[in-house]
């Protein structure tokens, strides 16, 4: 059972391209729980599709960039532009997105998050960038990429 266990986290890695040593470290930073419970929040914001929850962690001047292949261009826009797109309710098809993260790097007062985002006509990732501001973590930057399915 447990060699078993230890493969999946092995696949796990290699699949994120987080290595079993970097894991290890990210987890056991001292800012790791704040860390997870700032990316807990802004799961809870997607899955409610709700800007208010996402603002409590996300800053309304953070920078989004990505590239829209539906416009063939790069889309820069505010947090504030970007959450005009929550509906502020739950998407119809909320039952079938998945989403998960992995909390790939922190300093004491920095943090990077890979977001995979799997919705029945979207596969996307996000790069997110956090600073510890005031003594609260908060994205301050998202870099998305992704296809339609």
């Amino acid at each position: 059972m447990m060699k078993k266990f230890l493969t999946l986290i092995v696949l796990v890695c290699a699949m994120t391209g987080v290595s079993l040593p970097v894991l290890a470290q990210v987890q056991q930073h001292k800012e790791f729980a704040a860390v997870d419970q700032t990316m807990k929040t802004m799961m809870q914001a997607f899955k409610a599709g709700r800007a208010d929850i996402a603002f409590q962690v996300f800053r309304k001047d953070a920078v989004v960039l990505g590239y829209s292949s539906k416009q063939q261009k790069t889309v820069t826009q505010t947090g504030e532009e970007w959450a005009q797109g929550f509906p502020g309710k739950p998407a119809d098809d909320e039952a079938q997105r998945h989403r998960q993260y992995t909390i790939l790097d922190i300093s004491d007062t920095g943090a990077v998050v890979k977001v995979t985002l799997d919705y029945p006509q979207w596969l996307g990732v996000d790069y997110l960038a956090l600073n510890k501001i005031d003594g609260q973590w908060k994205i301050v930057s998202k870099s998305w990429s992704g296809t339609r399915k």
